[in-house]
């Protein structure tokens, strides 16, 4: 009645489907918390790791003008990498934002364990070069000896 668009997937659970809002561009899914069961922390760096080793390929589907192309992984790929997903023929926007999201993660986590180590190299290294100035400082005020 408002002019938004929803679809549900299950009528009987308010909280699986999609919805267009009003003026949107693209679909949202419905993703309530509350409605949520099961829900397991996951490790951004094992996300990472396997997206990684994950082949992502060119391609275009069967039936479509040569000069279409698309970017992606194949869904048998994606069900092996991740076991989400309702089979391994389709791959569903929730799960793929999910792998994005919680690859980002991971790379942020990388980052910041990388970033942590250099700083401490870097430190070390401060302090060696401070150490070697004050030595060479001590010997040329004693006549260079």
């Amino acid at each position: 009645g408002n002019g938004s668009v929803v679809g549900r997937s299950n009528p009987a659970n308010t909280a699986q489907g999609v919805q267009l809002a009003i003026g949107a561009g693209a679909w949202s899914t419905l993703s309530d918390r509350k409605l949520k069961t099961d829900i397991q922390s996951i490790l951004p760096l094992d996300v990472l790791e396997r997206l990684v080793a994950m082949p992502i390929q060119q391609w275009r589907y069967i039936g479509q003008p040569g000069d279409v192309q698309h970017i992606g992984p194949m869904a048998q790929d994606f069900a092996a990498a991740f076991g989400v997903g309702e089979n391994d023929t389709t791959i569903s926007t929730v799960d793929a934002d999910g792998v994005a999201l919680a690859a980002i993660q991971g790379l942020n986590l990388k980052l910041e364990t990388e970033l942590a180590q250099s700083r401490a190299e870097n430190a070390g290294l401060q302090a060696q070069l401070q150490q070697l100035a004050a030595r060479l400082a001590a010997l040329e005020a004693a006549g260079g000896r």
